[in-house]
């Protein structure tokens, strides 16, 4: 498939079954007044993944991450990643655009390009504290499309929206695993050490990329930014982008389960 036969199915996918969805984004945002708690839950996620990344940077290893960094601080990253993945599900889940775009996972994850992503994505991603946005778009891509045969073969049996939900459960149930003290004492009954764990901030990482990705690039399609778009950026961008997005917290999902 070239690459215009390759971007008209991907505009035929954007017209045919998302373009009526977006209007339901535009809907919520304007009657529920969130236009506020969307460039919230943007920059909220940004500020987990700058501190995932510098967490991930200065820790070496698992113990490091729980003497240096205190559970207040800890708890902030993975609220701001769970509030952020919970509006992410408003804007995708409730709207059931990412039951189309598991209905197309394959064909959209093979075809996709570095140059489908709108310059949005490269800026957000340079806040959000990346020091080569582009090279970080190739191996996202590299990553959803090496397991995009998995989550295909797995949402035969869970579907993309409950893996999506789930994601809330897991957080959850990391945040309320960590200490109540800055310092636990050590083998102490009840104190597990080494909660959070660098393989857990990997996988919470690639789950704050993938909200902010797709509610990014979602509510750009849906008109809600006064920012002039190509046609291109809100019909193949947005797919792919949003897609790419639904890949990443898949696979952080996965992460998080040891997979």
């Amino acid at each position: 498939m070239d690459k215009t036969e390759y971007e008209e199915f991907v505009g035929y996918i954007y017209h045919e079954h998302i373009e009526n969805r977006l209007a339901r984004i535009r809907s919520r945002i304007m009657r529920h007044r969130l236009d506020d708690e969307l460039q919230h839950h943007i920059d909220e996620l940004s500020k987990a993944i700058r501190a995932i990344r510098l967490i991930r940077e200065y820790a070496e290893d698992d113990e490091t991450i729980n003497r240096s960094f205190t559970p207040e601080m800890l708890d902030r990253t993975l609220s701001r990643v769970e509030q952020g993945t919970r509006f992410n599900n408003r804007i995708i889940v409730e709207t059931e655009i990412v039951d189309i775009i598991q209905d197309y996972f394959g064909e959209i994850v093979e075809g996709m390009k570095v140059d489908h992503f709108p310059k949005e994505d490269f800026e957000i991603l340079r806040q959000s504290g990346s020091v080569d946005p582009h090279r970080e778009v190739v191996a996202m891509i590299h990553l959803v499309r090496s397991r995009k045969e998995r989550f295909i073969q797995e949402s035969r049996n869970v579907r993309f929206s409950q893996r999506l939900k789930q994601t809330l459960e897991h957080i959850e149930e990391i945040r309320k695993a960590l200490p109540k003290e800055s310092h636990p004492k050590q083998n102490e009954p009840g104190i597990k050490n080494n909660v959070v764990k660098r393989a857990t901030l990997k996988g919470i990482g690639s789950i704050a990329q993938g909200a902010m990705l797709t509610i990014t690039d979602l509510t750009l399609a849906a008109g809600w930014w006064n920012v002039s778009l190509p046609i291109e950026t809100t019909t193949v961008g947005a797919v792919v982008s949003a897609t790419t997005g639904v890949g990443m917290i898949l696979s952080g999902v996965g992460e998080l389960r040891g997979e």
